[in-house]
């Protein structure tokens, strides 16, 4: 064992040995948008978290909403403040000349900085595939070898410019962990610079297949997951030398990387009737009549101007919402109020 290395952990970061990827550091910012470039996947993973809304579909969704043009793509840039992107799916390499236009129009837009990674499973990555990626300024690789034989697809990998991640799930059974154990042991001192181990995320589309498994949905993780979990980080820390591993937590995702990344989004998009908060909704008030210099027109209805004080005396009633930014977004909460 490296006597250098040690573990971490933060709320922030979850379970560090070594340092970050480079796009986990950009998420920590709240700095990355989300492209779900298909919901086409050539792989059949029990655990896979895809909603069963996108999973097998041609459809682009930007942040959570969908998207019809590349220009929809830029425009979410500009409106959450991005300095880089994640491209996911399904496999992006399937829409490969969707997914190359993505990457060069964001490039060409914002620069050699903005840090884009992306997400396959490797089945489809030769040295064709990767020739084009590295053209186009992609930034990270992210593989998820599903299958043994996807394996050759990492070791391609790290013959190019740009960093390779190899990302799995953690599943809190004996023949999994020891999978990952194997796969590590592997990696270790073969080009890898990153390991990625995310948390069990149930989601609709995996939940029947987790119990059928006798894995126990606690949330949006499993039951009784931690402890093995840590246990894992610390054999990594006891028997690997050079491996950067990072064991994302579901907490993570949500309280941090989503949170910080709608917090951009609300502070950049709101509009006169609407508030910001902290936890990155916005805030609006629809009133039921219009009252002269306190209220605009949005949308064929009334709402308050969001701070600017009513007169003394002057009651109007309207209707509370609270919600996410974005043009699909329903009501999080919402109540009747007298102003």
């Amino acid at each position: 064992m490296n006597a250098l290395r040690e573990l971490r952990y933060s709320l922030k970061t979850g379970y560090v040995i070594g340092s970050l990827p480079s796009g986990c550091r950009y998420c920590l910012l709240g700095g990355k948008m989300v492209i779900f470039i298909t919901g086409l996947c050539l792989d059949n993973c029990w655990y896979c978290p895809v909603s069963r809304e996108k999973l097998g579909r041609k459809t682009i969704y930007v942040d959570e909403v969908r998207a019809t043009s590349y220009s929809d793509v830029i425009d979410e840039a500009y409106r959450v403040g991005a300095l880089g992107a994640g491209i996911t799916g399904g496999d992006p390499i399937i829409p490969l000349d969707v997914t190359i236009n993505v990457i060069r129009l964001l490039k060409e837009e914002f620069g050699d900085g903005f840090h884009i990674h992306l997400y396959t499973t490797g089945r489809l990555i030769d040295d064709s595939v990767l020739e084009v990626l590295e053209s186009s300024g992609l930034d990270e690789l992210r593989i998820h070898p599903y299958r043994a034989e996807y394996l050759e697809a990492i070791e391609r990998a790290v013959k190019y410019s740009f960093d390779v991640v190899v990302e799995v799930p953690f599943i809190p059974l004996p023949s999994y962990i020891n999978y990952i154990k194997d796969l590590l042991m592997k990696l270790d001192g073969a080009g890898v610079k990153y390991v990625n181990i995310n948390e069990f995320e149930v989601s609709d589309s995996n939940i029947e297949a987790a119990l059928l498994r006798g894995l126990k949905p606690k949330g949006f993780t499993l039951e009784g997951i931690e402890l093995p979990a840590i246990e894992l980080i610390k054999w990594a820390l006891e028997n690997l030398e050079d491996l950067n591993i990072h064991y994302c937590t579901v907490e993570f995702k949500d309280r941090v990387q989503y949170r910080l990344r709608m917090v951009k989004k609300a502070s950049t998009v709101f509009g006169l009737h609407e508030a910001p908060t902290m936890n990155g909704t916005l805030i609006s008030v629809e009133t039921f009549s219009e009252v002269r210099d306190h209220t605009i027109r949005f949308n064929y209805r009334n709402y308050l101007v969001m701070g600017k004080p009513l007169p003394k005396g002057m009651d109007v009633k309207g209707v509370l919402r609270e919600y996410y930014p974005g043009g699909e977004s329903r009501a999080l909460y919402e109540r009747s109020v007298l102003y």
